[in-house]
């Protein structure tokens, strides 16, 4: 999960999948492997409301998943402000840790 998603994203695409199918393996199919695709993997009603919202279409060019607008975690909607800053506070934790 987090950023080694987009560069695993872009390894599949390199390695010849479509963008729709790369993006499929890592939602739906992950899902289903998991045996917990009537929770999560797709969105329905009833599901998990965990999302990304992006900013330009990753189906046009897989690069453009890292182009967070927003994630949805269980349904609380979180901007790329708050992410940015929680991301900011946590390496900032470590660097306190030397």
């Amino acid at each position: 999960p987090g950023i080694s998603a987009h560069e695993e994203l872009k390894l599949l695409v390199a390695a010849g999948l479509s963008p729709y199918d790369a993006l499929r393996a890592g939602t739906k199919d992950a899902a289903e492997f998991l045996n917990g695709l009537e929770e999560f993997g797709t969105i329905s009603v009833g599901k998990r409301a965990d999302m990304i919202l992006l900013d330009d279409n990753p189906l046009k060019r897989i690069e453009n998943s890292a182009l967070i607008s927003g994630v949805m975690v269980r349904g609380r909607w979180l901007p790329q402000t708050d992410i940015r800053k929680m991301l900011d506070e946590q390496a900032a934790s470590y660097s306190n840790k030397k």
